[in-house]
Formats: structure tokens, sequence, C-alpha cells
């Protein structure tokens, strides 16, 4: 599950990472458009680094299905 999560998020990052930069700029929490990108960048870059994390997390059980998975067939 944590790897489809992982892919999940690197998915929705970039729509979400820029969606919070234009509502940063719309609702006043910074006054100029190149802190807005700053912000969309911020928030882009940490959900990479989550997804990636999960992603990472996930690879060791979905490895142990698919041995199981092989050794069962055999």
């Amino acid at each position: 599950m944590k790897l489809y999560m992982g892919l999940f998020f690197a998915a929705i990052c970039m729509p979400l990472a820029s969606i919070a930069g234009i509502c940063s700029l719309e609702f006043g929490y910074v006054p100029e458009f190149r802190q807005a990108l700053g912000i969309g960048v911020l928030v882009g870059s940490v959900m990479l680094l989550v997804a990636l994390i999960l992603f990472l997390a996930g690879i060791p059980s979905t490895l142990r299905r698919l041995r199981a998975q092989a050794n069962s067939s055999n």
C-alpha cells in the first residue's frame, strides 16, 4: 500500500504545488509572484520527498510478495 501511496503523492505533487503558490498569492500571504513561486516549489519538494520515502518504504514488502508468488507457482 505504501508503494501505491508514494506513486499517488508523486502524481498529485505538481498540481497541488501550483495551487498552493497561487492561493498564497491570492490570499495575501506573500506580496510578490516570485515568493508565490517559492511557496509552490517548497510544497512540491516536500511532497516529492514524502512520496519518495513512501515509495522506498513499500519496496521490501512488494519484493516479498513477488517472491512468495514466484515460489508458489513452481
